[in-house]
Formats: structure tokens, sequence, C-alpha cells
């Protein structure tokens, strides 16, 4: 193959591992800016792996770099996983939330 798909390639990779990082420093304080970064960080990646699979195609990129995809299904995993955590605080909040308007509701009955 030729220097574009070297370089490409290991700039996904390097991209990836950056992801994979963001990722997992996700927490609530920072989740608006890093959660911003890692899905422009998404982006950057798709558009090499677009440009890579347009050029040799799909198999010849999973024949010359395997490991890449094996870390982007590692990565989609944790990504599932934190989507759903900060999906089951929501969830959590608004029953706190909710809770708490009907303790005021009943506070303001009594009255």
């Amino acid at each position: 193959m030729d220097n574009e798909l070297n370089s490409k390639s290991k700039a996904i990779n390097q991209f990836l591992d950056s992801l994979k990082n963001q990722l997992e420093l996700l927490n609530d304080e920072n989740f608006g800016d890093k959660f911003q970064l890692a899905l422009e960080t998404m982006m950057i990646i798709q558009k090499l792996k677009n440009d890579l699979i347009e050029k040799y195609g799909m198999p010849n990129l999973i024949k010359y770099n395997p490991n890449m995809f094996i870390k982007a299904k590692q990565i989609e995993e944790t990504y599932d996983n934190t989507i759903r955590k900060f999906g089951l605080e929501i969830s959590r909040l608004e029953k706190e939330i909710s809770s708490l308007n009907g303790r005021k509701k009943i506070v303001n009955y009594i009255r």
C-alpha cells in the first residue's frame, strides 16, 4: 500500500486512543466540554476512515489494520456505556425532582 494509507491509519489509531481517554474521563462536571470534544474527534476519525475506504475499500483496510477496527469496537462499547450511565443518572435526577415536587405540594396543602 502507500504512504497515505500508512499515515492516515496511524492518525486514526492516535485519534481512537485519544477518544477512548476522553470518554473514560467524562464526568458530571466536564460532560459539556469533554463530550463535545469527543464528538468532534469522532467526526475526524469518520472522515479519515471514509477517505481510506473510498480509496482502498473496506476489505483492504481491514486486512491492513485490523487493530483499528478492534479499537473502534471497544470505543463504541465505551461510548454506549457512557451514554447509558449518564442516562441512568438523568432518570434518577428526574425521579428525585418529581419526588421533591410532590413533597412541596403536600407541604403547601398542609398549610
